[in-house]
């Protein structure tokens, strides 16, 4: 069996159901409908595919259980919500004696009290069926790539532009100063915003989209960190905002020596930065090109069927790999193996197909449901990098 001896930074992968009560995905839209039970199948597979690949993944809500106590305990405050403040904070109170396997679930389910004003006073009892419960699961979780950049050492927490997604943000960052024993070395302001899935990066290279879910500002805060990682920084301005392809990495993919690129999108204003050399305006096309990478164009139906989703799997920065599989290794959905497997073939990278279907269903491609977390080395015990927590704050 091929494996990739190499250690690297570590994998997120979310199982959606852990995040997503089965019973609320009813509520989601779209036909053919979104199966859970079936998501939750693709992702243990996949998970199952990294490992058979040499690398270590991680599901965030298992991080999240094994952070400090008082950290689990302020974000388990932040959680929950009452229509009545004093039954708030007498639940507040109540949690402070829970164990940590307690607090996790409320963390990520994100309780709230409803009460019926017209039934009476608002406590639970046979002749008074005044109380009712609602969640709000932390369901984008299930894709880890929204919530920050991995910008080759450092890491940038995003901002994203539905403000309920702020919630899944809270706790992403607390999970991954878990995982470093730091904060993350960039978090982007007000009024700025930045999705995880507008940067994708391969080797020496980095893209960054700008204009639909991230703001062309962000670029002045990743700046020094791309740079000083991959060397050369291709920025692309989306103009074409579509909703089907919210982010950067729905329709462009970066392996080695490779792009895969919407071909509609190869005209999209563009520019090349490097340290020391003066930038300037391009087509995307031409500033791939001119950094030596082959494009592949992607046809509206390779797109549809996420051919650009390509994850590459991490190596080290120089792009070596070691004894027992030396060439690069990327997972691709059974949907666009079909394209994908043929060209990636060509360029010495070996691929292995996973089914991935219901994510599509969420605009969810494998680049998209799996993030990697810089200096976090593989094999490493999960309770020694969660011991370099260095304070009870959540960041």
């Amino acid at each position: 069996m091929w494996r990739r001896a190499v250690s690297g930074p570590m994998v997120l992968i979310q199982n959606p159901t852990v995040v997503q009560p089965v019973e609320t995905s009813v509520f989601r839209l779209g036909r053919p409908a979104y199966d859970p039970v079936r998501a939750a199948a693709e992702s243990a597979a996949v998970r199952a595919a990294l490992v058979d690949l040499g690398v270590e993944p991680r599901a965030p809500s298992e991080i999240l259980a094994a952070l400090p106590r008082e950290v689990l305990l302020e974000l388990a405050a932040r959680a929950v919500s009452a229509d009545d403040d004093g039954r708030l904070s007498a639940a507040r109170d109540v949690m402070r004696d829970w164990s940590v396997p307690a607090l996790a679930p409320v963390v990520l389910r994100q309780p709230r009290l409803l009460l019926d004003p017209g039934a009476g006073g608002g406590v639970i009892g046979p002749d008074q069926p005044d109380e009712s419960y609602a969640l709000r699961p932390l369901a984008g979780l299930m894709f880890p790539r929204d919530h920050y950049v991995d910008l080759g050492g450092a890491i940038a927490v995003g901002r994203l532009r539905r403000r309920d997604r702020a919630r899944e943000t809270v706790v992403m960052a607390a999970v991954l100063r878990g995982l470093r024993g730091r904060s993350a070395e960039v978090r982007v302001p007000e009024p700025l915003f930045l999705a995880g899935g507008d940067v994708v990066s391969c080797d020496g290279v980095a893209v960054l989209g700008t204009g639909a879910r991230t703001s062309p500002a962000a670029w002045g805060l990743l700046r020094p960190y791309l740079l000083a990682a991959f060397g050369r920084v291709v920025r692309v301005r989306d103009e074409l905002l579509r909703a089907g392809e919210p982010h950067l990495d729905h329709w462009l993919g970066l392996g080695p020596g490779i792009a895969l690129v919407a071909a509609d999108r190869l005209h999209a204003p563009a520019v090349v930065e490097s340290h020391g050399a003066a930038s300037r305006e391009t087509t995307l096309v031409d500033a791939l090109r001119s950094i030596e990478l082959a494009v592949c164009p992607l046809a509206p139906e390779m797109v549809a069927a996420f051919a650009a989703g390509v994850f590459f799997l991490p190596g080290p920065r120089s792009g070596g790999w070691a004894a027992g599989g030396d060439e690069p290794a990327a997972l691709v959905s059974t949907a666009s193996a079909p394209w994908t497997e043929p060209v990636l073939s060509r360029f010495g990278v070996h691929t292995v197909a996973v089914p991935f279907d219901e994510h599509h269903k969420q605009l969810g491609s494998l680049h998209r449901a799996l993030n990697t977390v810089p200096g976090t080395a593989v094999g490493e015990d999960l309770g020694r990098a969660i011991s370099r927590w260095s304070s009870n704050a959540v960041a």
